[in-house]
């Protein structure tokens, strides 16, 4: 079993990670893609996916609950865009290169075995 993560970090970790799953499956990929372009009810995306109706549910469930895009109800339909500050969600769940890079600059140590 892993070890517990300090409680400070948990609530970032766990906010990366849904970032990622979100991010880790081809149709949420294409569902962003579409909703880049405009925005779009469910009953399009399903049509456009040849998803069935739950299938597409789900996958938009992860997408709004990872923050990457957010749903507006229209009568019975619910319009689909990508969430403000979307882009900046995924920036900021990866790790920082600059960061990296200025570690590597400060010591450049290395297993030399």
């Amino acid at each position: 079993m892993a070890p517990a993560l300090p409680k400070t970090t948990t609530r970032t970790v766990q906010q990366r990670v849904a970032v990622f799953k979100a991010l880790a499956d081809p149709y949420r990929l294409e569902i962003l893609a579409i909703l880049a372009k405009e925005v779009r009810c469910n009953c399009h995306l399903q049509d456009m996916l040849d998803l069935a109706p739950n299938h597409l549910s789900y996958h938009l469930k992860i997408l709004r609950e990872a923050g990457l895009i957010t749903g507006t109800r229209r009568g019975r339909w619910i319009d689909y865009s990508i969430a403000h500050g979307a882009a900046d969600l995924v920036r900021a769940s990866l790790p920082s290169l600059d960061d990296v890079a200025r570690r590597d600059a400060a010591d450049p140590t290395r297993c030399d075995t």
